[in-house]
């Protein structure tokens, strides 16, 4: 699978469509099957177009999940799909700004589910839709595998998460690759995610949890889904250049921490006020703990930035090394209210745990 790059021949304006996506829900009704009045937008902000796939010439689309509350506000979102990382982000805190009068049911307001799609798209001439999709799967299976999983409709990724660069070779400056090997299921998910090749092992551990995090359509064969088999390599570029290369803000924080790691807040209770969460999701358990049928707990170090997005998240401790990077993983998606002091934007670094648990754990020995 390859990353389509730099496109010029695109104009490098861009603009985001917005709109409502049907099936809104209401304390969990059906707006089109109960007395409900569905949520209507009063204030709805546009999301950025992000510069480093504007330049692309990429397009793409965000799916956001999210619940209105009865004063009207975004209180929480989720993603169920992202046609790239870099699009996430930016769809993410725009919804959170979008501002409702609330859903009403018996008169009264009430907390209310909605869906929208967050379309990025270029403009050429007056046109819109322009741009390419960031990724590139092959057409067909390849001939050298068995027939099960010689595919005649790709793969498609729906839902892509960027893996986490490993922070002490970020501080040190070191770039690297890595190669894998994974199956995708007739369901669109990742399996056997196998490492072919690393220049560091962190460099593999970080690209593999990225895969296990992805969501994909999946391949066919005569019009059915099917296996299919791929492979990724990553190009770890440090803060300006590889895959996923850092967006301002991280390579702002990373020169602070660098330079002056003081100037980060490390007292929450400092703050103005507590920052809270306002998009969370949480990690992608490795097919490995999942296997084993056993627990699983990781502390993740991160820096919450001026903005609220979390940025450089480092693993301190994990009881499973796959659970870790799964969890650093997620945790680079994290967004929050904005954390300041005095009065005044700040960056603040935290340390969370994060824990899985089987739903059916083993029975405890004698």
């Amino acid at each position: 699978m390859r990353k389509l790059l730099r496109i010029t021949q695109l104009a490098a304006v861009a603009t985001a469509a917005l709109s409502l996506g049907d099936g809104a829900r209401a304390d969990g009704s059906a707006v089109a099957d109960g007395p409900v009045t569905a949520p209507v937008v009063t204030s709805q902000a546009a999301p950025e177009y992000p510069f480093s796939l504007r330049l692309a010439g990429n397009k793409g689309v965000v799916v956001v999940d999210f619940i209105v509350d009865r004063e009207g506000n975004v209180v929480k979102a989720d993603v169920s799909k992202s046609s790239h990382p870099d699009f996430e982000a930016p769809a993410v805190e725009a919804v959170l700004k979008w501002k409702f009068k609330p859903a009403i049911k018996d008169g009264k307001p009430v907390y209310a589910h909605m869906q929208v799609p967050i379309v990025f798209e270029l403009t050429m001439g007056g046109d819109r839709g322009n741009g390419v999709e960031p990724w590139s799967v092959p057409d067909h299976g390849s001939r050298d595998l068995p027939p099960q999983y010689q595919y005649d409709e790709a793969p498609k990724p729906i839902l892509a998460s960027a893996p986490v660069y490993p922070y002490d070779l970020l501080m040190a400056k070191v770039k690297g690759t890595a190669k894998v090997t994974f199956g995708i299921d007739p369901q669109g998910f990742p399996h056997v995610i196998k490492l072919v090749s690393a220049s560091s092992p962190e460099f593999g551990a970080a690209t593999s949890a990225m895969i296990e995090a992805w969501r994909f359509e999946p391949a066919k064969k005569d019009g059915k889904p099917c296996w299919a088999i791929l492979g990724r390599r990553e190009d770890f570029g440090g803060w300006s250049g590889g895959d996923f290369p850092m967006n301002e803000s991280a390579a702002r924080v990373l020169a602070i921490v660098r330079k002056d790691p003081s100037k980060i807040v490390t007292d929450y209770k400092s703050l103005d006020a507590p920052i809270k969460g306002r998009f969370t999701p949480s990690p992608v358990v490795p097919e490995s703990v999942l296997t084993a049928n056993v627990s699983a707990q990781a502390v993740i170090d991160f820096i919450v930035d001026h903005a609220g997005h979390a940025q450089l998240p480092q693993i301190i401790s994990s009881t499973n090394p796959d659970f870790g990077w799964a969890a650093a993983t997620a945790v680079g998606r994290w967004q929050f209210t904005a954390p300041s002091q005095n009065g005044r934007a700040v960056d603040l670094r935290i340390r969370v745990p994060l824990v899985f648990t089987p739903s059916n754990p083993p029975p405890k020995g004698p």
